[in-house]
């Protein structure tokens, strides 16, 4: 398995929308909005790294956590060859249809972080 870049860090909150405007008051731009998954993404005026908001679902405690994704190619076969190292994952994998898939995990000391395969292809 091979990561093909650290991605988007996240945060969990309590009201998506509240934490949406405030990221813009900031001076944060939206890169893509999915109310529907509670899911907002922010990056700077120059692009650069992206900022994921989520909706708490109870999983995660608002105001505790940030989470990494590392990309990957394939995530099923990547999943499959973390496991078989003793990684302890912590979800399904999850997909939001045309953009991402994602599987949770924890390292050795229960820090979590993503796994993700980008769905998305370039704009033209």
């Amino acid at each position: 398995m091979s990561i093909k870049k650290i991605g988007l860090s996240a945060i969990t909150v309590s009201d998506i929308k509240k934490s949406s405007k405030f990221f813009s008051d900031i001076g944060l731009k939206v890169k893509s909005n999915h109310p529907e998954f509670g899911w907002c993404e922010f990056t700077g005026l120059d692009d650069g790294n992206i900022l994921g908001v989520g909706q708490s679902d109870g999983s995660m405690k608002p105001g505790t956590n940030a989470v990494v994704s590392l990309t990957v190619q394939d995530i099923v076969k990547s999943k499959a060859d973390l496991e078989s190292k003793g990684v302890k994952f912590i979800s399904e994998i999850m997909e939001v249809p045309g953009e991402v898939k994602l599987v949770l995990f924890k390292d050795l000391d229960g820090n979590v972080f993503y796994l993700a395969q980008e769905l998305r292809t370039a704009k033209k």
